[in-house]
């Protein structure tokens, strides 16, 4: 007997239920809600990473269904060869943006650093915590299965095997689920290896084959100085 293969597509009203819960605007600033894409300044600099996250979120129905993943980043050894810099040109900014668009269309989505990551789950452990009543499985859980995951400043830890262990099980857990990952670096994806000698590698060919044409780089002048007199 033949089977035939059905496929269950989610409705509106299934993620409008789950943004309740998981609104990617929660982890930002209040000065970082106001960020769209739209009050973005454009230039030559940033014009082709900006038309790509525009892109991305134009259509996050599609990319949804595919389980896609972005990467965007200004290494520091690339930025001094070409005497720019690979600070204060974008990266977060831009990734903020996404987060308030995704909202605008009530995406379910979380957007958070690695440092606040990595304590969240260090707080299931501490027994006496007013913070938490989840247990670390449950965090890891929320981590690996929210639609979208929105990781600033990957790869910055003090990494122990604990945190490559941690973030190996949450990146190979969305990249299994097929769940939209976007991550802001300082790192250019072929020297991760050699900041997670244990997972590194493994890391990298997952964030690979999800990317695909969505690898951002992000160099140029600093735009903190700027914005400093700017607002002075």
């Amino acid at each position: 007997m033949k089977r035939q293969a059905t496929t269950v597509e989610l409705c509106d009203c299934y993620y409008e239920r789950q943004f309740r819960n998981y609104n990617p605007t929660d982890g930002l600033a209040p000065d970082e809600k106001e960020y769209t894409f739209k009050t973005a300044v454009i230039d030559k600099e940033n014009e082709t990473q900006l038309k790509l996250a525009m892109d991305f979120v134009r259509n996050i129905k599609e990319h949804m269904e595919k389980g896609s993943w972005m990467y965007i980043f200004g290494d520091d050894h690339r930025a001094k060869e070409k005497n720019v810099s690979a600070f204060g040109t974008g990266k977060t900014y831009l990734m903020v943006c996404i987060a308030n668009a995704l909202a605008h269309r009530k995406i379910p989505g979380i957007y958070v650093t690695e440092d606040d990551m990595y304590s969240a789950i260090k707080e299931t452990y501490n027994r006496n915590s007013k913070k938490t009543d989840e247990t670390e499985s449950e965090v890891l859980e929320r981590f690996r299965k929210v639609p979208i995951l929105m990781i600033d400043d990957l790869f910055t830890a003090q990494y122990k095997d604990w945190a490559e262990d941690k973030l190996f099980s949450i990146l190979n857990g969305r990249e299994r689920e097929g769940k939209i990952t976007i991550m802001t670096s300082n790192y250019e994806l072929e020297r991760i290896p050699g900041r997670l000698p244990t997972n590194g590698a493994k890391l990298v060919s997952r964030i690979k084959g999800r990317i695909g044409e969505r690898e951002i780089e992000m160099i140029g002048r600093d735009r903190r100085p700027e914005q400093h007199n700017q607002s002075a």
